[in-house]
């Protein structure tokens, strides 16, 4: 009984090894890529959405003990999140359907030509 138990934690800690191993080569192959790259986009704007998440969960912490704050919070911190969540959704849809305008000159870089940006 002992050994299976030993057994299954090890493919475990193997699995969580390998998953982090991933996790690392991913995101040093999308930094690598230019910031016009749809895939780049959507994870970055997925990891400020996570960070703003764990975020909010750490603030919780403190604020708990604290009479009238904790209510203000447990009202406030959610809806905000749903709304940021929404917004990621929402902008993830649309970063594939449109180029992005990284001249500043309402110009878009399209297979590395210059092309005028489609009207909004």
């Amino acid at each position: 009984m002992l050994s299976t138990v030993a057994e299954i934690i090890r493919d475990l800690l193997i699995f969580v090894v390998v998953m982090a191993a991933l996790l690392i080569t991913l995101v040093v192959v999308i930094s690598k890529m230019p910031d016009t790259n749809p895939l780049k986009r959507v994870l970055t704007a997925l990891s400020y959405r996570l960070g703003a998440t764990l975020a909010a969960g750490a603030l919780a912490v403190p604020l708990e003990p604290v009479p009238g704050i904790d209510v203000l919070y447990d009202i406030g911190i959610p809806l905000i999140l749903v709304w940021y969540w929404f917004t990621f959704f929402k902008d993830a849809f649309d970063i594939k359907s449109r180029p992005r305008d990284v001249t500043g000159e309402g110009r878009v870089v399209h297979d590395g030509a210059l092309t005028p940006a489609k009207p909004r």
